[in-house]
């Protein structure tokens, strides 16, 4: 049987991935328990705004499909307040997300891997969940800057973008504090960072492929073998529902960068080392003995 994943110790590439979906297995029912309980909220008023601006987008689709005038048309028809509060709730869904997720680790971690209460975890949630609301708010900002200058930029500052988080909450950092220290807790480690993100969102993006692909392929064929081009309305809204539920899979990233976190600090400073020697021949310190990769 696979112990309690010890979080402070070295990783390669193969075992971050596969630690990932150890301690998903392990902790399932409290993590999913911990991201209903604290993103529940933000998810149906995410999810609310996109159906309302659905079911815009598809009336005026069909209108245009149907060849009746879209005189008067505008920015203003498309991109009305409903979008604007789908892309808010989708921020603050994932920013609560990321701190109810990263706060369950912390403790998780403080606890010596024993799984935290909901009040424990809503201690932290309280006190990060706006520092990560507006610092995501920032980030995203300076991503789509970056990848509007050739795409290079936004690809590079990704991995660095994705390690502030952790250390807002593992080490109560400040947005200017956790920039510097993402820059050189990676620094030497870009390539294997950004690769195993990389891999981890292919694999996010293709689970939640399954599940809405149907509906969307039904939708599609539907309006391009009918006579008059027509999008189904209850198709697009399933899709939307589904593409909200989906958002649970975006626990598995943020426990693999806060898996890389932990390795990359503890190559540079080799905290979890020194912690195990400490805590040498005490049984009431539950110790990972898997092999580390130095």
């Amino acid at each position: 049987m696979t112990g309690k994943i010890e979080f402070k110790k070295r990783r390669d590439f193969g075992q971050v991935i596969n630690d990932t979906f150890t301690f998903m297995r392990q902790n399932f029912k409290p993590l999913i328990k911990t991201y209903f309980t604290f993103c529940g909220l933000f998810v149906l008023a995410s999810m609310a705004s996109m159906l309302i601006y659905q079911y815009k987008m598809v009336n005026i689709i069909n209108t245009f499909g149907n060849g009746r005038s879209t005189r008067g048309l505008g920015l203003g028809n498309i991109y009305g307040l409903e979008y604007f509060l789908s892309i808010l709730f989708s921020l603050a869904t994932y920013a609560s997300m990321s701190v109810a997720i990263l706060s369950y680790i912390a403790i998780y971690v403080q606890k010596g891997n024993q799984m935290p209460t909901t009040e424990e975890v809503w201690g932290y949630f309280k006190y990060y969940f706006f520092r990560v609301f507006g610092s995501s708010i920032v980030l995203i900002l300076m991503l789509i800057a970056g990848f509007i200058c050739c795409l290079l930029p936004g690809f590079y500052l990704f991995p660095f973008v994705a390690m502030m988080f952790p250390i807002m909450v593992m080490e109560n950092g400040s947005l200017g504090y956790s920039f510097s220290r993402s820059f050189k807790i990676i620094k030497d480690n870009f390539w294997i960072t950004f690769g195993t993100l990389i891999v981890v969102w292919i694999i996010l993006y293709a689970c939640m492929s399954m599940v809405v692909l149907p509906t969307t392929l039904f939708n599609m064929i539907g309006m391009f073998t009918s006579k008059n081009p027509k999008m189904s309305l209850s198709l697009s809204m399933i899709t939307v529902v589904l593409q909200s539920l989906c958002q649970v899979f975006t626990i598995i990233p943020v426990i693999t960068i806060s898996l890389s976190y932990f390795s990359l600090v503890e190559q540079k400073e080799n905290t979890g080392l020194m912690e195990r020697i400490a805590h040498f021949g005490n049984p009431e310190k539950p110790i990972d003995t898997r092999p580390e990769e130095y």
